[in-house]
């Protein structure tokens, strides 16, 4: 006889069964942690500055950070790579592995999101643009790179800082 109780309990364990088959049939266990979209594969984001500096993401965190003093610019080219560093490896990719999304099609564009844009503020287009310090202080910095609406990378925040003006 089914009662309420043996109703809601077999209620119950088939929900909680088709979720678990949703969930493990939208796994898939060869794929990188990155997106994949038209073949463009993008694993670190490298900053070099026209003063000759350079700042680029490793995974989950950043090495390096862009100088500027407030009421001044820094140039900044935006390069990426497709090659994954190892955890341990510390060392910038090799610049033989750099690319420009100004080679890429015109449907790929960067967004270079700065938090407090009292701070500093950034402008320029997908191959690169002007770090603008206003004030002293420290912000985030985050790097984003679409194809239309999809998002194809996001690099981990960058937190950086605007430093004093030169008396």
């Amino acid at each position: 006889m089914l009662t309420r109780a043996t109703f809601r309990a077999r209620t119950s364990l088939a929900l909680i069964c088709a979720s678990a088959v949703a969930f493990f049939s939208a796994c898939d266990r060869d794929s990188s942690t990155e997106p994949v979209v038209a073949g463009l594969v993008i694993r670190e984001v490298i900053l070099a500055g026209t003063d000759g500096s350079f700042t680029f993401s490793h995974r989950d965190h950043w090495h390096g950070a862009p100088v500027v003093r407030a009421n001044q610019t820094l140039g900044i080219a935006l390069h990426f790579t497709d090659a994954q560093l190892a955890p341990d490896d510390h060392e910038a990719p090799p610049v033989e592995q750099w690319f420009s999304l100004a080679d890429k099609p015109a449907a790929y564009n960067v967004r270079v999101i700065i938090e407090d844009t009292t701070i500093a503020r950034w402008s320029g287009d997908r191959a690169g643009g002007t770090l603008r310090g206003l004030r002293d202080g420290a912000s985030r910095l985050s790097v984003v790179v679409r194809r239309g609406t999809t998002t194809v990378y996001e690099a981990p925040p960058l937190n950086f800082r605007v430093q004093p003006p030169v008396p």
